[in-house]
């Protein structure tokens, strides 16, 4: 039982028990690995640790409430989602381009590439995936603060961790984490598609 197992735990861990779970639920995602400003180097991270080691009860917790946590451990990714349908992110339309160009440049680099779970990349190159791909008019780009405001959203939810630049930089360089694999799904793809086909370059 959840109780008994919360009881036996140090009040350190007590303490972890409460940031972790807050943490995962404000982010949804939580990864094995971190980009690291300081070192400039990916460091373990030790909530995901923790989870792991605690993942029977830290469920049991959730599962009160209607949530559920699912850790890959292949990726190294844990996610938590709600039985009700109530925490999936709503992002707006610019921001789930950014994401299936994330995605496509993520699944890309990892055909060529086996050995890492992230993907170094850099704003001005998934920019030039968008425009090829047709999700984004060459004359009607977005505007630097639309960008920004979609590149600080999906770092809040560990989808990417900025390596070097501001958000607004077309030098912004970033990790693509694996998570992206689990934030959008092959229907709100299409969807994506047959907005873009309706509405053209009217779209921004």
């Amino acid at each position: 039982m959840f109780e008994e197992k919360y009881l036996q735990l140090s009040n350190q861990e007590k303490d972890d028990f409460a940031r972790v779970v807050n943490n995962l639920m404000l982010k949804s995602f939580i990864l094995r690995e971190n980009y690291d400003r300081h070192s400039k180097m990916m460091k373990s991270n030790r909530d995901y640790s923790f989870i792991e080691r605690n993942i029977d009860m830290i469920r049991e917790y959730l599962e009160f409430s209607g949530w559920t946590i699912e850790k890959d451990s292949r990726l190294g990714v844990v996610m938590i989602n709600n039985e009700y349908q109530d925490n999936h992110i709503r992002i707006d339309f610019l921001t789930s381009i950014i994401v299936y160009g994330l995605r496509y440049a993520y699944e890309l680099s990892k055909e060529k590439e086996e050995m890492t779970t992230e993907v170094y990349f850099s704003a001005a190159e998934l920019l030039q995936i968008l425009i090829e791909k047709g999700l984004i008019k060459q004359d009607k780009k977005p505007s630097a603060v639309a960008m920004a405001s979609s590149y600080r959203f999906l770092e809040n939810h560990n989808i990417i961790s900025r390596v070097s630049g501001e958000f607004r930089d077309r030098s912004l360089t970033f990790y693509i984490l694996p998570s992206i694999l689990y934030i959008i799904d092959i229907d709100r793809i299409n969807v994506i598609f047959d907005q873009i086909e309706k509405y053209g370059q009217d779209m921004f």
